[in-house]
């Protein structure tokens, strides 16, 4: 084992009082606003926040004809995980309370891992090459951790998404896990917590690739020791994948989950209003068009992944951080909740912020849309005085400024870079012919 290796599994954030009042104040805010049931009862009922897939109210259901011996995938309402069935079985036997506190310790476990990762991150960049504005007294400008964990705590997006009670919480959690561990080069563990992240949500399959750059970046194997470790990994993450399958069987007695979780994320049966771009452009669809188009569609979700990859390579966690935000436009049922996961990667690289060009534009597109969203939703659903087209509108509106964000991100990483390269053209614009 490497020495970097051996670094990496020492390297732990210890609280300070700026991090215990941080996570204080977010347990306080949090433990207030959900003893308001009729604040969650209403973001629970909000298509920005919760989705087919991520209800709570949904899963509440399932649970019920669960527990009255009735097959829970049975009339097309549920469409979670099995292992949520069990999780919240077992929950409903305890007091009441312990629902919320396992949400609100969930948002403050992912804001502790992710105050971590900015710390191994800034360790492993330590004698990366860097620009002068970065270094003060000869020493690199870091962004406190707790910084990292106040700014994803302290997110609407994020308070919203835990009030609700999405189960896309514990998606989010468990990619964060496995971008955790695989960064601490803990092989098993990472890959049990991306193949779980891909048995709740599916998406989360992307991240397969730069969860292995992470375990095979810092060792020092080559040729074919790297290429086994690969195939080790692999190896691992479908161990792992097969065994949640099998043991989603035990429980519900039948595969009737894969047509009614995975099936309904491929297929998009449910047309519910959300943040995304399929559910209006397949209510307009001609049938016989329907499949030509929803491959297309999700095969352009992971398109993306190999170039990417390959591109920053020697960036893995930037590499998480970009398909993060391409989950978050491009899945099939997207919330609130998928940008508020992206969004919590990216003051880690915060030394590339000085080069994002739209940040003003981006801002303010996001309290744009939050704003307006509701009050389009209202005059579709409630009022009358509008059609479908004023809500979609909004949400292309909200994709727009999720891509504009991710590009310009990808723009401000690689001019750094050629910065670093290029100290004499440094304050020269970059031009193509």
């Amino acid at each position: 084992m490497s020495k970097v290796r051996q670094e990496l599994k020492t390297i732990e954030v210890l609280p300070n009082l700026t991090g215990v009042i941080i996570f204080g104040v977010a347990f306080a805010i949090r433990f207030i606003l959900f003893q308001f049931s009729n604040i969650t009862e209403i973001l629970g009922n909000r298509v920005e926040i919760v989705t087919p897939v991520t209800s709570f109210t949904r899963l509440t259901e399932g649970l019920y004809l669960f527990d009255n011996g009735v097959p829970p995938y049975d009339g097309g309402a549920f469409h979670q995980a099995p292992l949520f069935l069990a999780c919240f079985q077992l929950l409903s036997y305890l007091p009441n309370i312990l629902i919320p506190l396992t949400y609100i310790i969930a948002d403050l476990l992912i804001a502790y891992l992710l105050a971590n990762i900015t710390r191994i991150k800034q360790h492993l960049y330590k004698d990366f090459p860097r620009i002068d504005v970065e270094l003060y007294e000869g020493k690199p400008k870091e962004i406190d951790p707790w910084i990292v964990s106040g700014l994803y705590l302290f997110n609407p997006l994020t308070v919203a998404s835990c009030l609700s009670r999405s189960t896309l919480l514990f998606t989010n959690l468990s990619v964060v896990l496995g971008t955790y561990y695989s960064l601490r080069n803990n092989k098993s563990y990472g890959m049990f917590w991306i193949a779980m992240a891909t048995y709740l949500s599916f998406y989360p399959l992307m991240l397969v690739i730069p969860s292995i750059l992470m375990l095979t970046n810092n060792t020092n194997l080559k040729g074919k020791k790297i290429e086994n470790e690969v195939y080790s990994c692999a190896g691992l993450y479908i161990g792992w994948l097969t065994g949640l399958f099998i043991l989603s069987y035990l429980l519900v007695d039948s595969w009737d989950f894969m047509q009614s979780t995975y099936g309904v994320i491929l297929l998009l049966p449910d047309l519910t209003p959300n943040i995304g771009l399929f559910w209006y452009f397949f209510i307009e669809m001609f049938d016989q068009f329907r499949s030509f188009f929803l491959v297309v569609f999700q095969l352009h979700a992971f398109i993306f992944v190999v170039p990417i990859s390959i591109k920053f390579r020697n960036h893995p966690l930037f590499v998480v951080f970009l398909l993060s935000g391409i989950m978050a436009v491009f899945k099939s049922y997207p919330s609130i909740g998928d940008a508020s996961l992206y969004l919590a990667f990216l003051p880690i690289y915060s030394e590339i912020v000085k080069y994002m060009r739209y940040n003003y534009l981006t801002t303010n597109i996001f309290c744009y849309c939050s704003i307006l969203s509701p009050i389009f939703y209202h005059l579709w659903i409630y009022a009358g005085s509008g059609n479908a087209n004023f809500f979609y509108a909004i949400t292309l509106v909200y994709t727009v400024g999720n891509i504009i964000l991710l590009v310009d991100s990808t723009f401000s990483m690689l001019r750094r870079e050629f910065d670093i390269w290029n100290p004499e053209l440094r304050h020269c614009e970059i031009t193509q012919k």
